[in-house]
């Protein structure tokens, strides 16, 4: 009995092994990874077409950068002290972002005498004007006849056109007009 036990004994034990290894749960499939396409940053300084003035500099919320004429390009400096900053705050771009036709290159920073940073661009520092409420606002333009809206190829004074006059006043104002002075030309 012996000889029938041990060959039906490895017959059952082979197929205890065979079952048990088509019982195991199979390990799921690894998915292939998904490829990750990167969304670009958005421009922290564009150009935007505006009608009285061309193409102009605006932050990436719409905001109108300004140049100041009494500044020296690429000098590192700011003409614009005292009393200035609080009407002309300066554009500090911590990371400048941009697509054609602007540059990245023709981009830099400086830091101001008052420790904070201001972004410059063909060496000429970038401005905002306080009274710009809303995008695309250009309250400071011709301002002093010393603040200008940066344009894409640099400094550029325009004067706009001016509406038709359809007729010719009659009367002659005769009230003084104050006076505000000086004030370093902000």
């Amino acid at each position: 009995m012996t000889k029938i036990v041990y060959p039906v004994l490895l017959l059952l034990l082979a197929g205890v092994i065979l079952f048990a290894g088509c019982a195991q749960p199979k390990a799921p499939a690894t998915p292939a990874p998904t490829p990750v396409t990167p969304t670009p940053l958005p421009d922290t300084i564009k150009v935007v077409a505006n009608p009285q003035y061309g193409q102009i500099l605006v932050d990436a919320n719409g905001m109108t950068l300004y140049y100041f004429a009494k500044d020296t390009p690429r000098a590192g400096t700011s003409a614009c002290t005292g009393a200035c900053p609080g009407i002309w705050p300066a554009f500090d771009a911590t990371a400048v972002m941009v697509s054609s036709p602007l540059k990245a290159s023709d981009f830099g920073e400086f830091t101001r005498a008052d420790g904070g940073k201001q972004t410059t661009y063909m060496g000429w520092p970038l401005y905002y004007y306080s009274a710009d409420k809303a995008p695309g606002d250009t309250n400071g333009y011709g301002f002093n006849k010393l603040w200008y809206v940066m344009s894409p190829t640099g400094v550029v004074t325009l004067t706009p056109t001016p509406a038709p006059a359809t007729t010719m006043p009659t009367t002659v104002r005769t009230t003084a007009v104050p006076y505000y002075g000086g004030g370093g030309g902000y």
